[in-house]
């Protein structure tokens, strides 16, 4: 038997993996079990291809992250040793391990279910261009379509469409450096050319389901994958016509122009920009952000700059005719910057990309969505260009402070810096300074020294084998929480429960469903809120059938300890449901007699046709006594304890019920369990 491993932010991720494997594999023999408290193994036994296939899909969620270690071996140093330098890192990952009992990285998955539109379509560049450099294979799976919704009503606004360049970066890359690096479009619940007049013409061939499931399968036997690689390339490109066609061609290339940029094979997308020179470069700064100079930065970028794909993207070409005049103007602004830095700018024997970035918030901490702007553009150049990065957004001092006297101590400390020192020559800083006595910074810096460094660091397409480490995680805390309590009512329990959340950390609030009638109701982009109004958003809601004449609705929340329950929470999980219940659902499907295609909402769901009931969750190494966790309003409580020695695996979970119903429910659990045969949870 193979053993594959699937490494994930948590236990949906993972799953998502799983399910894509098996649902592919439609293997005849599938079993799963704990191999400890935290790791769901598959096994599964079947053929594909005329190839016999024998594998055991083990699950582990939760990665090594900043000061959290909770795994023996971080997953990410194998990518690290290979050139794969950002902190920014793959939703997932599965390897294999091998004979040697060495571990082997085989791809890395990204999943999004937010809204690609605006900074958010690049947001996740940094963890794309960082796999692909090390030569694992990187897929991006996207859910299109994504509805901004109005905070107040929950109404649809008009569809927003990512840029083309976005996609047309992973293809730029996948051709540029030979290594599989591609976005993937599955169709989301609320797609629906014929409620919305904008995707009538999108060719649904263009989603890559099957594709995906055959080359994930292919690549874990070994097989050739060349097929499913070109298919998935070649769907994204028709994408990208796709957007293309539905953007102002007046500032974006056309559907035509990107065809022709595919097809070049010397030339590349910037020189065929300049060539082009078909429209300008411009940046948009809010009047109140404006810092220093930068109103005439965006007027110098205005008249010698030239858009790379479009108008709109926060950066642009200096062709390399221009850049001795871009370079003096540069100094007008700067009299009193290094001349011999200002010589290099003006340098004529490459074209110069310019980027204009905030980069902070108003406190000095970084705009996530930023740390992908340079990553992104350096998968859509892939080219041998300088790079100027220009910053006017708030700093702090500390980071000044490294930047003049260690750089390379900041770039390790900071993503966000990282990104701009790896991928920059030049920085140009007019930004107001957060100190004790505030002031402001106008320095110019050359940083190809340390560009070179981390672009020439690892790189090597070998993925290095680390010593395959137990499944058990060196400690416990709320992922593991989140995996028993999923495992248990999804896999133990699942016929008579149906999961309609799993949110645990890292999840992407992408949605809950609950089944009425013949249906599954779904409701979209959830709410981030917790307020006496609105709710609490729960990291689980479980329907439970059989245990009251109404389902129930069991909305969790979890933690690793008790006290981290915030007050009155058990009043917010279930006033979080109800508030979401008086708007129609996103989404629904008919599940009965058999699965039909979603379509969009268009009645609401009775809220009094259910039970609710609010349960917290959290590790009886951290429990208060439960007289004190019942005063934030929890109707039920889970106190857990995972198992591991010689003859248990699994969870010991004392369930306090503080009311008749919720005895009800206690009770309706222990039978149940009692008749599934499964032995891996002992109850209290």
């Amino acid at each position: 038997m193979v053993t594959y491993r699937i490494h994930g932010d948590n236990i949906v991720e993972c799953e998502r993996i799983a399910s894509i494997i098996i649902n592919t594999l439609k293997p005849e023999i599938l079993s799963s079990y704990l191999i400890s408290p935290s790791t769901v193994t598959w096994e599964l036994h079947t053929v594909f291809a005329d190839v016999s296939v024998n594998w055991q899909l083990e699950l582990l969620p939760g990665f090594n992250k900043n000061t959290k270690k909770r795994w023996a071996e971080n997953i990410f140093d194998s990518l690290k040793d290979a050139g794969g330098f950002f902190d920014e890192t793959p939703d997932a990952i599965i390897s294999v391990v091998d004979n040697n009992g060495n571990e082997q990285i085989l791809l890395g998955v990204e999943f999004c279910s937010a809204l690609q539109a605006g900074n958010q379509a690049w947001q996740r560049s940094a963890r794309a261009f960082s796999t692909g450099r090390t030569g694992c294979p990187y897929l991006y799976i996207v859910d299109f379509v994504k509805y901004e919704l109005d905070n107040k009503t929950r109404a649809r606004k008009n569809l927003r469409f990512p840029n083309a360049a976005v996609p047309y970066s992973y293809i730029n890359y996948s051709k540029k450096t030979g290594n599989f690096v591609a976005q993937l479009y599955i169709k989301s619940e609320e797609f629906d050319k014929y409620m919305d007049s904008s995707l009538v013409d999108f060719d649904e061939s263009n989603f890559g389901s099957q594709e995906l499931g055959v080359y994930v399968v292919k690549l874990m036997l070994g097989m050739d994958t060349t097929v499913e690689k070109l298919a998935i390339l070649k769907k994204s490109m028709n994408v990208v016509q796709f957007l293309a066609d539905h953007s102002d061609n007046n500032k974006n290339f056309t559907s035509n122009e990107w065809q022709e940029i595919h097809r070049l094979l010397e030339e590349d997308i910037v020189d065929y920009a300049v060539e082009k020179n078909r429209f300008g470069f411009h940046k948009t700064i809010a009047a109140k952000s404006h810092h220093g100079a930068s109103a005439d930065i965006v007027q110098i970028s205005d008249k010698l700059g030239i858009g790379l794909a479009s108008k709109d993207l926060p950066f642009g070409i200096i062709a390399s005719n221009r850049r001795g005049l871009f370079a003096n103007k540069i100094s007008e602004l700067y009299p009193n910057v290094d001349v011999a830095i200002i010589k290099q700018i003006a340098q004529n024997d490459k074209h110069l990309i310019i980027a204009i970035i905030k980069g902070f918030k108003p406190r000095g901490d970084d705009n996530r969505p930023d740390r992908g702007l340079l990553p992104f553009a350096s998968m859509l150049s892939s080219s041998d260009v300088d790079v100027l990065t220009y910053i006017y957004g708030p700093m702090l001092e500390h980071n000044l402070l490294l930047l003049d006297h260690d750089p390379f101590s900041l770039a390790n400390k900071n993503g966000f810096w990282r990104s701009i020192l790896s991928l920059s020559n030049f920085i140009i800083l007019d930004a107001p300074v957060i100190a004790k006595s505030k002031y402001d910074v106008e320095r110019i810096y050359e940083t190809s020294t340390i560009k070179k460094y981390f672009m020439n660091n690892g790189v090597g397409n070998i993925i290095s084998p680390r010593q395959a480490f137990p499944c058990i995680p060196m400690n416990f805390g709320e992922d593991d929480v989140d995996t028993g309590i999923h495992y248990l009512f999804r896999h133990i329990l699942g016929k008579y429960c149906f999961e309609g959340m799993c949110n645990p950390p890292g999840g992407d609030w992408s949605g809950f469903s609950v089944l009425d009638g013949p249906y599954e109701n779904r409701w979209l982009s959830l709410p981030r809120v917790s307020d006496a109004i609105s709710g609490k958003r729960p990291d689980h809601i479980l329907e439970l059938f059989g245990v009251f004449e109404k389902p129930l609705l069991l909305s969790v929340e979890s933690k690793e300890k008790s006290y981290e329950l915030e007050n009155d929470v058990g009043t917010k999980l279930v006033l979080y449901i109800k508030r979401l219940m008086e708007y129609i659902p996103s989404a629904k499907r008919k599940i009965v007699p058999y699965v039909e295609e979603w379509k969009w909402g268009d009645v609401k769901v009775n809220f009094d046709r259910f039970e609710t009931m609010s349960a917290a969750a959290y590790l009886s190494k951290y429990a208060e006594p439960a007289s004190y966790v019942f005063k934030k309003n929890c109707e039920i409580l889970f106190v857990m304890n995972p198992i591991i020695n010689n003859t248990k695996i699994g969870w010991e979970i004392e369930i306090i019920p503080s009311s008749y119903r919720s005895k009800i429910l206690k009770e309706f659990i222990l039978d149940t369990y009692s008749t599934t045969g499964n032995k891996q949870f002992w109850f209290k």
